[in-house]
């Protein structure tokens, strides 16, 4: 297990220290990674690239984890805290969803410490230690232990914000996340064994949600987006990435994350104008499980692409430049659209626990109900891939996706007829680049 020794950090075989010169002070702020070659029968070093000493002892980490081959000794005590912080290292940073991997396991760790506190926790802790009990004391506690918001206060110092309960699916989660931390050692032959662990599914941890929104909801969405309520009374100019992820979200039926992905940089290959085509997976990025896929480009997501610097839900703010004495309109990317999806839900009347992923649902809900081809569908939701080689034609077939197209083509006419100017990606209708939308 790692350990630290006169605050030099080591693992194993190797350590960290600095390279140090005559009177034993350092010749380098950087930290090297240390380790004795007996072959060569002397100490050998590498260079770690840094001087911050918790990148260091992650770059040490990583070169004891991919040159170390663990023994029989090691194997019978290598804790679970060990398995799921060499998961996060090798493995979980590196993914696209890094973030929730990050919560689900530090979730796990702090129940790790509070079972400690409580006199329940053999150290080491190992996998063979985990039961039925252990998953079961960990639903209790983390059932009962709220999510709490964090926010900064006039001061700038961060303060404890809001509270909400944490649902039973996300507590799920950090359990499928210790078994794939558990899994992955297994592969790694850190451990010979690991214990059959059952985490709940889905569907027998979350009630069947059937709240879907009308066109006529929809539609009161975008007038909010264009008016403001509340918070943003009068300041409805801050709903612009709101505004813009609804747009979105409405012409491409894609989870949040990949609205918010969506960019027009020619590097990032999703924006295919000529072909009116959208790959909502950008060059470059590995597909998952959940699949993007390539949507039609309709009139209305068009005009909005055409509107856009670079990323599609972005806000914008006016700068002043000297030399031309005019004010600019700079697009700037935004990290979320929570806080004014709140201030929506709560002025609408949308039952608390819907996010923005709710447009999804409810598109693909209002598609379905006007006939569109269910194959069609279940491909631009993502739920049914197309084979690598056949896609490539696929995508740039004149009828690739048409009754999808077509399906939302359908409700963006009927939105214009209720909410029109929302749909404009300029709003002032004297301005030379406006594009008037007609149902």
């Amino acid at each position: 297990m790692a350990t630290e020794k006169g605050g030099i950090y080591q693992r194993g075989e190797f350590w960290l220290d600095y390279v140090r010169g005559a009177g034993g002070k350092p010749s380098s702020a950087n930290w090297y990674i240390w380790w004795y070659d007996a072959a060569a029968g002397r100490n050998q070093r590498k260079s770690t690239g840094t001087a911050d000493v918790r990148l260091a002892c992650d770059k040490l980490d990583e070169h004891y984890l991919a040159v170390h081959r663990p023994t029989t000794a090691e194997q019978d005590c290598y804790s679970v805290p060990e398995a799921m912080a060499d998961y996060w290292l090798e493995h979980g940073s590196k993914q696209i969803s890094a973030d929730p991997i990050k919560a689900r396991l530090k979730l796990m760790s702090r129940f790790l410490d509070a079972e400690a506190d409580a006199g329940r926790l053999i150290d080491p802790f190992l996998p063979d230690h985990l039961d039925d009990r252990f998953l079961e004391r960990f639903r209790e506690w983390a059932l009962a232990d709220p999510i709490i918001a964090r926010k900064k206060d006039e001061s700038g110092n961060w303060i404890e914000g809001k509270r909400r309960k944490r649902s039973a699916s996300t507590v799920e989660e950090s359990i499928i996340q210790l078994k794939a931390a558990l899994n992955h050692a297994f592969n790694s032959r850190r451990l010979r064994y690991v214990p059959p662990l059952k985490h709940k599914t889905r569907d027998q941890v979350t009630p069947e949600r059937t709240y879907r929104l009308s066109v006529d909801a929809i539609a009161e969405l975008l007038d909010y987006s264009i008016r403001g309520a509340g918070n943003y009374n009068g300041h409805a100019d801050r709903l612009l990435p709101l505004r813009r992820y609804l747009i979105g979200a409405i012409t491409t039926l894609a989870r949040p994350d990949a609205v918010l992905d969506m960019g027009v940089a020619r590097e990032r290959g999703q924006w295919m104008q000529n072909e009116r085509r959208f790959a909502l997976n950008p060059e470059g990025r590995l597909q998952t499980k959940k699949v993007r896929p390539v949507m039609p480009v309709v009139d209305l997501l068009h005009s909005w692409l055409s509107a856009t610097d670079e990323w599609l839900v972005c806000g914008e703010r006016t700068t002043f430049d000297p030399d031309q004495q005019i004010d600019l309109i700079e697009q700037y990317k935004v990290a979320s659209v929570k806080k004014g999806w709140l201030g929506a839900r709560e002025k609408l009347g949308i039952p608390d626990g819907w996010g923005p992923k709710l447009l999804r649902h409810s598109m693909a809900t209002i598609l379905a109900n006007r006939r569109v081809d269910l194959i069609e569908l279940e491909i631009a939701l993502g739920h049914r891939p197309l084979g690598k080689t056949s896609s490539r034609y696929a995508i740039f077939d004149p009828d690739y996706l048409s009754t999808i197209r077509d399906g939302i083509e359908d409700v963006v006419s009927d939105l214009t007829k209720k909410v029109g100017p929302a749909l404009h990606a300029k709003l002032t209708q004297g301005h030379e680049n406006i594009a008037v939308l007609r149902a």
